[in-house]
C-alpha cells in the first residue's frame, strides 16, 4: 500500500483546516447554547458533513486523525478545555468515537457520492437527495452516539428515543444552515448578475438584525417582525442567485433565528422548524432557478448547433441546386455540340449519296432524332435562356408544351415594363414556374392554369395559379410534415437569386405559387 496516497502534506493541511473550523465552530455553537431558550443547533455537524463531502476520499484518514487528536488535547484532564463530559474513557466511548462514528460517516458519504456530485445543490433532485442524506447521518450518528450512553445507562427506549430526536434535529439544522454555504464557499459557482444586489441585501439584513438587537436593549422587542420579514430577502436572494443566494440565505436565516432565539421565551423547537422550513425553500427555490439556467444554457447550445445544421443543410442544398444547373448547362453544351454536329454532318453525307435508294427513310430518321435531341436539350437546358427575356424563353419553352399535351385550359399574362435578368436569374426562375406547372399537371389534376408575370418599379412577380385540389396547408408551411423534394427545391432557388417564395391555397380552389424578386429602378 502506498501510504502517501492518504498521507500528505496537502491532506495534513486540509486535516487542520477541517479541525480548526470543526472546534471553532463547535465553542461557537456551544456559546449560544448558553442563552436562555435559545434553538440547539450543532454547525460541527455542518462542517463535517461539508468536509466529507467535498474533500478527496483519500484524505479522510487525515480527517479523522486531525479531528480526534485535536479533541483528546482539548478535553483530555489538564487540557484547554478539561471536560470530562466529552471525554468519559469508556471502552465504549473509544469503540464508538474511533470505529464506529467514522465508519458511519466514511460508509455513508462515499455511497452518497458514487450517486451524486458537488456541490449537491445545483438541481432539485440533489438537493432533496442531500437534505434526506442530512437527516439520514443526522439519526445515524445519533443512534450511536447515544446509544452507547443508552447502554451503560439503561435508559428506556421512549427517553433514548426523544433525545435522539432532539439530537437529530440539532445536527440536521446545523447542517442546513452550514452545508450550504460551505458547498458555494468550495465550487465558487459563478453568478451571472451583478454582486451588487446581493451584498446591498446581505448588509441590509445584517442591519436589520443589530436594529433588533438594539432596540430589544431599549425594551423594544421587534425578534417576531424581524423572524418573518426575514424570508423576502432569503426568498430574494434564492430567485436572483440561485445556489449561491440560496446557500447566503441559509446562513442568514440561522443568525437571524438565533438573535430572535435571544429575544424570545419561545420553545427552541418553534425556532428550529422555523431554520428547517425557511432553509429548505431557498435552497429548492435556489436548485430549481440553477437547473433552469442550465437548461437553458443547454438548450441555448443546442439550437446554435441547430442553426448551424440547418445554414450548412441549406447551403449544401443550395449548393447542389448550383451543380445540377452546371452540370445541366455543360451536358446541354456537349451534346449540341458534338452529336449535333455529327447528325448535321451524317444528314449532309447522305443527301450527297445519290446512290442509296433508301436515303430519304434515313433522311428521316436522322430528322426525328435530331428533334429528339433538341427536345432533351431543351429539357436540360431551354432554349435562348442565355439570350431571350424569361417571359419568351418560357413561352417558347417546353412549359407551354406540356400544358398543351396535358389538355389543360392555360392563359399567359405579361404586364408592366419587363427587366432583363441575368441567365443566373432566368434558370432558377423557369425552374420555379416549370416545377409549380409540373405539381399542378401531376397532382392538383389542375383543368385551367394561369402563368402571370407583374412588372412593377422595383420588384417583379412571377404566380401561378391553378384550379385543382390546392396544397394541404401543413404541407404549404413546411410544418408536421417532410417537404417534397420539389418544395424544396422551389424555395432554395428562390433563396439563390434573393427571391422571396410563397406557396398557399388558391380560392376557391387550387393552388398558389408566388415568386417576388426586388431590384433597383
Amino acid at each position: 500500500m502506498n501510504l502517501t496516497r492518504y498521507f500528505n502534506v496537502t491532506y495534513l493541511l486540509m486535516g487542520l483546516g477541517y479541525t480548526a473550523l470543526f472546534h471553532g465552530v463547535w465553542l461557537l455553537s456551544t456559546q449560544f447554547e448558553i442563552i436562555s431558550g435559545t434553538v440547539s443547533w450543532y454547525l460541527p455537524a455542518g462542517v463535517r458533513l461539508a468536509a466529507f463531502l467535498l474533500l478527496p476520499v483519500y484524505s479522510w484518514p487525515q480527517l479523522l486523525i486531525a479531528e480526534k487528536l485535536t479533541h483528546f488535547i482539548l478535553f483530555h484532564p489538564g487540557g484547554i478545555l478539561d471536560n470530562t463530559a466529552f471525554l468519559s474513557g469508556t471502552i465504549g466511548w473509544y469503540l464508538v468515537h474511533l470505529v464506529l462514528s467514522p465508519a458511519v460517516i466514511c460508509t455513508c458519504v462515499y455511497l452518497f457520492r458514487r450517486r451524486f456530485s458537488a456541490p449537491y445543490i445545483h438541481n432539485v433532485s440533489s438537493t432533496l437527495a442531500t437534505l434526506a442524506f442530512g437527516v439520514l447521518i443526522s439519526v445515524a450518528l445519533g443512534a450511536v452516539f447515544l446509544g452507547r450512553r443508552a447502554i451503560e445507562l439503561q435508559t428506556g427506549i421512549e427517553v433514548f428515543l426523544s433525545i435522539l430526536f432532539d439530537f437529530s434535529l440539532g445536527d440536521f439544522v446545523g447542517i442546513v444552515v452550514l452545508c450550504p454555504f460551505l458547498f458555494a464557499l468550495y465550487k465558487r459557482p459563478s453568478i451571472p448578475k451583478s454582486h451588487l444586489a446581493l451584498y446591498l441585501t446581505t448588509i441590509a439584513w445584517l442591519v436589520l438584525l443589530m436594529l433588533s438587537s438594539y432596540a430589544y436593549s431599549q425594551q423594544i422587542n421587534i425578534s417576531y417582525q424581524v423572524k418573518y420579514l426575514a424570508v423576502f430577502p432569503a426568498l430574494f436572494l434564492s430567485y436572483r442567485y440561485a445556489i449561491v443566494g440560496s446557500a447566503f440565505s441559509c446562513l442568514l436565516i440561522g443568525i437571524t433565528a438565533f438573535v430572535v432565539a435571544s429575544q424570545s421565551a419561545l420553545p427552541p423547537i418553534e425556532h428550529q422548524f422555523y431554520i428547517l422550513a425557511s432553509c429548505t425553500s431557498c435552497l429548492i427555490l435556489g436548485a430549481s432557478i440553477n437547473q433552469s439556467t442550465l437548461l437553458n444554457m443547454k438548450l441555448a447550445k443546442k439550437n446554435e448547433a441547430l442553426e448551424v445544421s440547418v445554414q450548412s443543410a441549406q447551403a449544401l442544398a443550395s449548393q447542389l441546386v448550383v451543380v445540377q444547373e452546371d452540370e445541366r448547362k455543360r451536358l446541354s453544351r456537349d451534346l449540341h455540340d458534338d452529336f449535333g454536329h455529327r447528325i448535321v454532318d451524317l444528314k449532309l453525307q447522305l443527301s450527297l449519296d445519290s446512290r442509296e435508294s433508301d436515303n430519304d427513310m434515313m433522311l428521316k430518321k436522322i430528322d426525328a432524332l435530331y428533334h429528339a435531341m433538341k427536345k432533351s436539350l431543351g429539357g436540360l437546358r431551354p432554349s435562348g435562356i442565355d439570350t431571350l427575356p424569361i417571359e419568351s424563353v418560357i413561352q417558347r419553352s417546353e412549359i407551354i408544351t406540356t400544358l398543351k399535351r396535358a389538355n389543360i385550359d392555360y392563359s399567359f399574362n405579361v404586364s408592366g415594363t419587363p427587366v432583363p435578368f441575368d441567365s443566373d436569374q432566368k434558370i432558377h426562375i423557369y425552374r420555379i414556374v416549370q416545377e409549380a406547372v409540373t405539381n399542378s399537371i401531376k397532382y392538383a389534376n389542375a383543368t385551367s392554369l394561369s402563368i402571370n408575370i407583374n412588372y412593377a418599379q422595383h420588384s417583379a412577380v412571377f404566380i401561378v395559379t391553378d384550379d385543382g385540389g390546392g396544397i394541404p396547408e401543413h404541407i404549404a408551411q413546411l410544418a408536421n410534415a417532410e417537404p417534397t423534394l420539389g418544395l424544396l427545391s422551389m424555395r432554395e432557388r428562390a433563396k439563390l437569386i434573393n427571391g422571396e417564395f410563397d406557396i398557399s391555397q388558391n380560392k376557391p380552389s387550387g393552388t398558389r405559387v408566388c415568386l417576388t424578386l426586388s431590384y433597383s429602378a
